[in-house]
């Protein structure tokens, strides 16, 4: 029989070095996702309200869309419903579904991008106003409050510290 000998003591751990003073910390890493707030960023509360503003907005075009179809009447971008027109009834969509996804994706300036899509959506409205006036008033209803978000998170957008004591920036 062998005998049975004890386990061998484990290397020595080497000691960090201190870094020098002068030296600035290493960056911390961030995931893909974790975006540094900066100035003319929104606080997360406020680009919810901005991503699901205009989520809704996408949704009262797909009510417009069903109402024309049941009732029969067509906007300019549905088009009568015995000749559809393919990809142009997706116009509507696109500038409420892209604000929503800027708007999840957290990127700057988002309220200025807003009016630009509610000026947009204004103008997918006033192509309605001589054939179905009253679908144009609800779309000119939805442009608006697509505007109206975008405008009031401007109160959410986070702005440049302002210079103490009245020192003048250079």
């Amino acid at each position: 029989m062998e005998p049975i000998l004890p386990p061998a003591p484990a290397p020595p751990t080497p000691t960090p070095t201190p870094a020098p003073a002068d030296t600035p910390a290493p960056a911390k890493r961030r995931h893909g996702w974790q975006v540094t707030p900066r100035p003319g960023h929104l606080t997360g509360g406020w680009a919810t309200v901005y991503w699901i503003g205009w989520v809704l907005v996408a949704g009262g075009f797909g009510a417009v869309w069903y109402s024309a179809r049941v009732t029969g009447l067509s906007t300019w971008w549905l088009g009568p419903e015995s000749e559809p027109r393919a990809l142009l009834c997706l116009i509507p969509f696109v500038a409420p579904f892209a604000l929503a996804f800027l708007g999840i994706r957290i990127t700057r300036n988002l309220p200025w991008y807003g009016i630009g899509g509610g000026i947009i959506t204004a103008a997918i409205a006033a192509g309605d106003l001589a054939d179905v006036s009253r679908y144009a008033a609800i779309e000119f209803a939805l442009a608006g409050a697509g505007l109206a978000v975008s405008v009031a998170c401007f109160a959410g957008m986070l702005r440049a510290a302002e210079p103490a004591n009245g020192e003048a920036q250079g």
